[in-house]
């Protein structure tokens, strides 16, 4: 099915440049052009078409005004074309709180090259727009297989990290390798198909980080974990798709000492589609192998966790004021956007809001009541320090390399939260397309958290929620109505039992 798209902006220039990248692919067809806002609402009624790009500043009608016009008499999915400003930002939250499903930024620096960064993006973003929930009506039902683009890795260079990979499945030991190689400074040094023979390959090879599944023959992956850790310390990383029992067998490795845990792909998915967060986690775990640590949380400590993509803006807005001014934790919200957009979405939910909502700088506490937004470009990690006797939690940001192609990811930000605070853990994931958030919400799981995601009827896009549920991570699916008191009912639960 080919997808017809109507390209609205008064450049000439940008329509064009617009129109040959969407043309570039095959599965999209540009049906027309409109130089406003009062043109394009001419245009929506003759062809009808499924996904519309709009410009935000027109003469004659703007994109605001225009998004309004088509969302009250004929609803499409739009994806705004904003400058990459404070201006820009704050119209473009004008136009998603409207309606708009999505937004792209203009290309700001030298055009020829920066078109070349976006065109990737736009193509995306108006096939994953295409399945967008905008209406009731049946556009709902329409599907593309939508690929994440692929952001190339910085490699980060030194001594090698070496790496011991256990599973039974021959073809994940080759994936997996496959994988890694292309990566200098990481070191396939052994495999091993059982738990039985990990430990022999433990003794042969000394590794710095292992591998390890669960479900294997003659001796499990949670046995070889403990014998592994009675004898030497050493990183494991729990990489396995058993969910039974409320992952029962994943929750115990966790306790007896193994530091990450990472879903193994659901079914039609690939290990290649989540092979940056598989070398984050290596790398990540490799940091840990002289420090033999498990010191106690606050147990009054909780934290909501909260991440969201495409449609996030206009659910959140929903969300944000349902949460009570006397909330007993933190919150920390990733959503997948540019810089300064991210600022304006702060000052926004901030204002219709009981609690306080600010975008995160470094150093900033985590503290009862406040929400903390992580900035667009940077990742957000949750670090501790010792003040006064008393462990206090706060945010730390870095430009490494992009998770599932996004930075700000939900992931790095979930995972690194849900280690500070244990089962004290609550994980909502919102609206958005790609699989950013499901394997942490399985980490938040394996330690005793609680996850929640938003179902599909009030979904905008259906797939970060979706990709969790796969996993078989999620504890509860609810309406984005119902997820605020669920959650502030749950975390209450989980800290007053704690306390």
């Amino acid at each position: 099915m080919v997808i017809k798209v109507l390209v609205v902006d008064d450049s000439a220039l940008m329509r064009k440049m617009i129109s040959d990248i969407l043309e570039s692919d095959t599965e999209i067809e540009v049906v027309d052009i409109a130089h406003n806002g009062k043109d394009a609402l001419i245009k929506q009624e003759k062809y009808d078409p499924d996904v519309i790009t709009m410009d935000v500043d027109m003469p004659v009608m703007g994109g605001i005004e225009t998004v309004k016009e088509i969302m009250k008499n004929n609803p499409a999915p739009i994806i705004m074309v904003s400058a990459l400003t404070e201006k820009g930002a704050d119209i473009t939250m004008d136009a998603l709180q409207a309606g708009a499903v999505d937004f792209i930024c203009k290309p700001s620096g030298l055009i020829s090259i920066d078109i070349q960064k976006i065109g990737k993006e736009i193509i995306q973003k108006v096939k994953s727009s295409f399945n967008a929930n905008i209406s009731n009506e049946s556009k709902q039902s329409k599907s593309l297989n939508i690929k994440e683009p692929v952001i190339e890795d910085s490699t980060i260079l030194g001594e090698k990290i070496q790496t011991l990979l256990v599973d039974d499945s021959k073809f994940f030991i080759k994936t997996a390798t496959d994988i890694l190689k292309k990566y200098p400074d990481i070191e396939i040094v052994g495999t091993a198909e059982n738990g039985i023979e990990a430990i022999e390959k433990f003794h042969e090879y000394r590794p710095d980080v292992i591998i390890m599944d669960i479900d294997m023959p003659e001796m499990n992956g949670v046995e070889a974990s403990h014998q592994i850790l009675k004898e030497r310390f050493t990183p494991i990383i729990i990489f396995s798709n058993d969910t039974t029992n409320d992952m029962k067998n994943v929750k115990i490795a966790l306790e007896l000492g193994a530091v990450d845990y990472l879903s193994k792909p659901s079914e039609g998915m690939s290990l290649q589609s989540i092979s940056k967060l598989f070398v984050q986690k290596i790398r990540e775990a490799n940091t840990q192998k002289n420090i033999k640590k498990h010191h106690k949380k606050n147990s009054s400590d909780g934290i909501l966790l909260i991440g969201t993509s495409t449609g996030g803006p206009q659910t959140l807005c929903k969300l944000f004021p349902q949460f009570p001014e006397n909330l007993p934790v933190g919150i920390l919200l990733v959503q997948h956007m540019p810089p300064l957009f991210t600022k304006s979405l702060a000052e926004r939910l901030d204002k219709i809001s009981k609690i306080q909502v600010k975008e995160a700088e470094e150093g900033d506490v985590i503290k009862p009541g406040l929400a903390l937004i992580a900035p667009g470009g940077f990742h957000m990690t949750v670090e501790e320090k010792t003040e006064h006797g008393r462990i206090m939690k706060y945010v730390s940001l870095n430009k490494k390399d992009r998770i599932h192609g996004v930075r700000p990811s939900v992931d790095i930000t979930f995972t690194s939260a849900v280690n500070a605070y244990g089962k004290n853990t609550v994980g909502i994931l919102l609206t958005g397309m790609s699989q950013d958030g499901a394997n942490s919400m399985g980490l938040i799981k394996a330690k005793g958290g609680y996850t929640i995601v938003q179902d599909k009827a009030t979904s905008i896009i259906f797939g970060m929620p979706q990709a969790a549920i796969k996993l078989g991570v999620v504890d509860k699916v609810l309406p984005i109505e119902s997820i605020p008191n669920h959650s502030v009912h749950k975390i209450k639960n989980i800290i007053g039992n704690a306390g």
